[in-house]
């Protein structure tokens, strides 16, 4: 009886909210009536128990209480419905003002009044405007969504490694790009475009980190990047980078600009220079007859650092070319090779 009688009081809880008169009738304590009807000298008798006088007394209170509640809810939407209709009448006004201006600073003078018809055909116009540069930045993310995949592929193909490829770019590896945007205040640049944009600035960054030409004008490749059999120990070694048997100049340039780090013997390499360029990226030149370059010494494409030549651990005339990113070696023709795509492309 108690835990009903708690459940009674829980489930009456918004009868707080009531008048005093309603509560009073939903408590009230109804007792069984009974009705008398005479009709030609018959009596007939109608009860009307306590049960039912109190639930028809609570259903019309809470008919009521729905009633009001409902009314107050469409009264609460319609201000808001005014309210959104005068803010967007504001609008509408001060885009009206803007294009009166802009038209009437158009006219001669300034003075030339502008009627209803010429603000619709106004209106129409920029319209098709509208739609014609949605046409044109959809055609553009599509555009360059095919020139991110081409440029990706080239990078995969360039043999960096993931790890490579986070150092040259100093955040996220290629996986990543994607999930950049481009910052815009301008709508119609966001979404798919935006995310494009952002992955082809990504990869650009990396794509032109890269160096993009050989050290030697005219050369023949004598021996490629990977694993070998050393021409002087005979045992399998990696090869860190290529050999270049020269042409018709024994002169040896940057594959791109930078600062000389190292110009001296080093090790087997013999006489050597060192290349630090940007994002990590270092070249290497070995085997020089005569460096002609200074450590700290800032170098440009043209600058020659030194002469092909045979000196340190060799068994003829040649160049020992690599390239290092974050202190890895990479297969130098195919970085240079992926460069020079992206050159071209550009032009």
């Amino acid at each position: 009886m108690l835990l009903t009688v708690n459940r009674f009081r829980r489930g009456s809880a918004w009868l707080v909210g009531l008048p005093a008169v309603l509560r009073a009738l939903w408590h009230r304590e109804y007792h069984d009536s009974r009705v008398i009807l005479e009709q030609q000298g018959d009596l007939r008798y109608f009860s009307v128990s306590a049960h039912l006088q109190r639930n028809v007394v609570r259903g019309l209170i809470v008919l009521g209480f729905a009633f009001v509640s409902g009314f107050v809810a469409l009264a609460l939407f319609a201000l808001l419905l005014v309210a959104g209709n005068a803010k967007l009448e504001r609008s509408h006004h001060e885009i009206y003002e803007a294009l009166i201006g802009s038209v009437s600073d158009s006219a001669e003078g300034g003075a030339q009044s502008i009627d209803r018809e010429d603000m619709l055909a106004l209106a129409q116009t920029i319209r098709e405007r509208d739609i014609e540069i949605r046409r044109f930045v959809t055609s553009s993310a599509t555009n360059l969504s095919a020139e991110n995949t081409s440029l990706k592929a080239r990078l995969d193909s360039s043999g960096l490694s993931e790890k490579a490829i986070k150092f040259i770019h100093g955040s996220a590896a290629i996986g990543g790009f994607g999930n950049a945007r481009a910052d815009s205040n301008n709508p119609l640049l966001r979404g798919p475009l935006s995310e494009e944009i952002a992955k082809n600035r990504a990869l650009m960054d990396v794509l032109t980190a890269l160096p993009s030409i050989m050290p030697l004008s005219d050369f023949s490749v004598a021996s490629s990047f990977g694993i070998r059999n050393h021409p002087v120990t005979g045992r399998p070694r990696l090869h860190t980078g290529v050999d270049l048997l020269a042409g018709s100049s024994d002169e040896v340039r940057p594959a791109k600009a930078g600062k000389v780090v190292m110009a001296r013997s080093y090790q087997d390499y013999g006489n050597t220079v060192v290349v630090r360029h940007e994002r990590g990226i270092e070249t290497l030149y070995g085997h020089l007859s005569s460096v002609r370059v200074k450590e700290g010494q800032e170098v440009g494409l043209d600058t020659v650092l030194g002469m092909v030549g045979n000196t340190g651990l060799s068994t003829g005339k040649h160049l020992h070319f690599e390239v290092s990113v974050g202190g890895y070696p990479v297969d130098p023709q195919k970085v240079i090779e992926t460069a020079q795509y992206v050159q071209k492309s550009k032009n």
